[in-house]
């Protein structure tokens, strides 16, 4: 009934925009040296010739406008489709959509990377035409040059950047990248732009999108827009609480985020030298903060796959609830009904996922210390590589538990690593969004132990595990050994856990949101367009 009432409202931008059409066509006919170009988004007094005047001149630009707001609301709802085929067969006008991740596959294999072409896929397969845009740290190349490969189905634009900055504000303000996008963006012309993550193309890709006339949505993976870390999290592992409440002078600012970046001597560096350290930094978050405040502010829609993340967006003042879609992610592969766990056999516990500390696996290792002894082993899977130092302090404190690295896996072979395990571990410390790891282990119906903090208790509302305390590895080794000792009590929350969303559902409500943030750009240039068009 939803998509129903969506496809109505739809239709209905339609209509008014054939009756703004037939209105101007009297006066679009007199200007025949107007052309119109097929995917004219914005109009502006090149549009328009010189001896238009008035109200001729503005209705010449709301019909320009008109053409190309029934054009992309029809191409979104299916309504035009492209010349019938040999055979008659009419297929659906695709749409041309940019992916934008900070990171990507192959070689990076995080949630929103896995998520991002998961769904990207998925919208190729339905009929979509789908490029995606990236980074990568490669020092040997030029920063900004670019690289181009397919994953897949998928063409990939990767960009080089360095990681490396001269100064503390062009952490956030990113010039080069955000440019090196616009490039794509005119290149590619695509209908709309999917930032899934902003990081190293900088806040102000956003805004780059729009000044080129490409609407845009966005997915809010973590607090990258609220926080320089993305964790929430201080220098010391503590939550920072100030990180995620309006501001309203650099005494509510928080900086401790931002003491990482090098500070230019005649930028940042002179600032400190004038005003002190604190102050300076305040002004950089203060700046950084508006930035994002502007940018999304100017998003007509935008995807949270949690409450409990767009509550903080929310709290911070950076986006009106109105704004925000809550769509969860969708997991392909099979289904597996509950299984019993041989009580006579060790209780095969696992973490599947980054190995880095605000994933919290030290408290995990550390459980599996005060549970030497007990029938339980714990295989650790994911990158060793990325934190050798954090690694290693890992390795040290497993020594003589019964405690496996098996380290890095490839995505498309995740099944094999989850069949065996009795129970899967989300030990995080931070403010997690909604892992895909839980979702996965539940696809499998595997049950979760995980910390009682952000999108983890978010999701584990329904049942299908058990929650501990944050970084409490006493409280986290009790759970595990009753559930050791209670292999009946295991079977229940595996069959517990709610209904894990399929991919093909989650990519049918992100359309809807396409198809909400075309109509609402359109008619706001529309609006705009008409409005500008006074003598």
């Amino acid at each position: 009934m939803r998509r129903g009432r969506a496809r109505a409202r739809a239709v209905a931008a339609v209509e008014r925009a054939r009756t703004a059409r037939a209105a101007a066509r009297g006066d679009s006919r007199r200007r025949r040296g107007l052309r119109i170009g097929r995917r004219a988004r914005r109009v502006d007094a090149r549009c328009v010739p010189r001896r238009a005047r008035g109200r001729s001149r503005r209705c010449a630009a709301a019909g320009v406008v008109a053409r190309a707001h029934a054009r992309r609301v029809d191409r979104c709802v299916g309504r035009r489709a492209a010349p019938a085929r040999r055979g008659g067969a009419r297929p659906r006008v695709k749409l041309r959509i940019l992916t934008v991740v900070h990171d990507f596959l192959p070689a990076h294999v995080g949630g929103s990377e896995i998520h991002a072409a998961q769904l990207s896929s998925e919208l190729v397969r339905r009929g979509h035409e789908v490029r995606v845009a990236t980074t990568e740290r490669d020092t040997a190349r030029p920063e900004g040059s670019l690289r181009r490969y397919n994953h897949g189905e998928l063409p990939v634009a990767e960009v080089s950047h360095w990681r490396e900055y001269a100064d503390v504000l062009d952490a956030h303000r990113e010039p080069l990248h955000a440019e090196v996008l616009r490039c794509l963006l005119r290149e590619w012309k695509p209908d709309l732009v999917h930032f899934q993550h902003c990081a190293f193309f900088g806040a102000r890709a956003l805004e780059v999108a729009r000044e080129e006339g490409v609407p845009a949505t966005a997915t809010l993976h973590d607090y990258h827009l609220l926080c320089d870390r993305a964790t929430l999290l201080r220098a010391d592992g503590s939550i920072c609480e100030r990180g995620s409440r309006a501001w309203a002078s650099a005494e509510d600012a928080c900086s401790d985020c931002l003491q990482r970046h090098p500070r230019h001597p005649a930028r940042t560096g002179a600032a400190a030298r004038e005003r002190g350290l604190d102050a300076a930094l305040a002004e950089v978050a203060l700046e950084r903060r508006a930035l994002a405040a502007r940018v999304l502010a100017a998003m007509p829609r935008l995807i949270s796959p949690s409450q409990f993340l767009a509550d903080r967006f929310v709290e911070a003042g950076l986006l009106r609830r109105e704004q925000i879609a809550l769509a969860s992610c969708g997991f392909p592969g099979p289904r597996r009904d509950a299984r019993r766990s041989d009580p006579q056999v060790p209780l095969r516990v696992g973490y599947v996922g980054g190995i880095y500390p605000s994933k919290g696996v030290h408290v995990l290792v550390d459980a599996l210390r005060l549970l030497r002894g007990a029938p339980i082993e714990l295989s650790v899977h994911g990158v060793l590589e990325w934190f050798p130092d954090y690694v290693a302090q890992l390795r040290a404190a497993a020594e003589g538990c019964a405690v496996h690295f098996a380290g890095r896996f490839d995505p498309l072979e995740l099944d094999r690593v989850l069949e065996p395990l009795d129970v899967l571990v989300v030990p995080s410390v931070w403010y997690e969004n909604m892992p895909l790891s839980i979702w996965e282990a539940w696809r499998l119906s595997i049950p979760v132990v995980a910390s009682d903090l952000g999108g983890m208790r978010e999701a584990l509302a329904g049942g299908g595990g058990v929650l501990v305390p944050p970084g409490d590895a006493r409280a986290l080794a009790d759970s595990l050994r009753a559930l050791a000792a209670d292999r009946e009590r295991l079977h229940e929350l595996a069959r517990a856990h709610p209904r894990v969303p399929d991919l093909s559902e989650a990519a049918a409500r992100i359309e809807g949101v396409y198809r909400e943030v075309l109509e609402r750009s359109s008619a706001a240039n529309l609006t705009r367009s008409a409005g500008s068009g006074a003598p």
